[in-house]
Parts: C-alpha cells; structure tokens; sequence
C-alpha cells in the first residue's frame, strides 16, 4: 500500500540524512512520516500487520513528531488499541502505557505494576534488558522520580547499542535511533521540564529539544 511505502521512504531519508549528519534534515521528514505513520499502525481499515513490538515505530513517530491530531486520534486508542499479534504481554501493556502518558492521559499505579511485573517475569533477554526499563521510565515519570526515569533511559540505550553491535540492529535502519529512549527524553521534558543527560549517537536528543 502506498502509505506503506510513504512512511518508509521520510524514514529513511530521515535516518540517512542523520547519518551523513545533515542533522537539518532529519526531524522535518520524521515530521512528514508521522501522518502516515499512524495510517500504517493505527487506522482500521488501512493499517498494516504489527506485533506488540513492531508496532513501536509506529507509535514512537506518532508521539514524538506527530501533530496535535495525530495525538488526539491516538488518545481514543487509549483503551481499545490491540495489534495484530502480541509476542509478550509485557510488550503489549507497554505500548498501552506509552500511548496514555504519551498523550497526558492519566495512569493507574496497578497497570504500572502489573506491566513492571509482567516484563521482569518474562523469560526473555530483550523484554527485561529494554522493555523493563522503558516501562521503569514510564513509573519514574508518573511520581516525577526524575534519578529512576534518566537510569532507565540510559538502560534503554545500552541494550540498543548492544544490538547494533551484536544483535538484530547490526544491519538495519531501525537501528540507527532508539525511538522508544528518544520518547522517553521528550516526555521528561514535557511533563517536568527534565533534560536528559544520555550521550549516545542512537539517541539524537536535538530533535526534542
């Protein structure tokens, strides 16, 4: 489908452009990719096959370079959103907890713990090396525990470089930003005025500065 392909392409000339550090060129077209993002992720009728963990791309342009409609329409996904296929249900209450903190609605301390709790408990090296303490970020944010929300981060981003040194990332285009860490920064920022401190070329934070 045509928007498939749109959202890859601004993707791609938004990562190659940071590659060549034409650092000019890169937020405007993750702008550009953001209304087609969220047909790809999100609308009903139109949107592509995604898993609780593919469809974090989706939903990490949407938050961070999406418009105020955008944000608006992913807010009325709050409670109802269900991807494809879920791979781990940690995964899963983590992209339902992003999309409320990300769209400033509120969250219940019990989700929080049932998703901290899911994540730790799964027998998986990826949930609880970066899903865990990007749902730890999430909790850190809520009781504006800014120590707990820069660690985790930093957490977010080892695991990530250490999969583009070593694992999935090493040679694909997703692997040149970490766009779960990237929405986490510019949460902090929104909501408590925090300025993350992590320095790492996965994690670009000009373009939520």
């Amino acid at each position: 489908m045509l928007f498939f392909f749109v959202t890859s392409k601004y993707i791609t000339i938004a990562y190659t452009n940071y590659a060549l550090e034409n650092y000019f060129e890169v937020k405007p077209n993750l702008i550009k990719a953001a209304p087609f993002a969220f047909l790809r992720g999100f609308d009903s009728e139109l949107r592509t096959h995604n898993n609780d963990w593919t469809i974090q791309q989706e939903l990490n342009i949407c938050l961070t370079f999406g418009d105020a409609d955008i944000v608006e329409k992913l807010s009325k996904l709050a409670n109802s959103f269900k991807p494809s296929s879920i791979m781990h249900n940690a995964c899963y209450f983590y992209d339902l907890l992003l999309i409320k903190i990300g769209t400033h609605q509120p969250l219940e301390q019990s989700d929080i713990d049932e998703a901290l709790s899911e994540a730790k408990n799964t027998k998986d090296k990826d949930v609880q090396q970066y899903i865990h303490p990007l749902i730890e970020a999430i909790s850190a944010l809520t009781t504006s525990n800014q120590a707990l929300w820069q660690e985790s981060i930093d957490k977010a981003i080892a695991w990530h470089t250490d999969e583009c040194k070593f694992g999935d990332y090493k040679d694909m285009l997703d692997g040149f930003m970490c766009l779960n860490a990237l929405t986490m920064a510019k949460l902090g920022k929104e909501l408590h005025g925090w300025h993350c401190t992590t320095d790492s070329l996965y994690l670009p934070l000009f373009l939520v500065d």
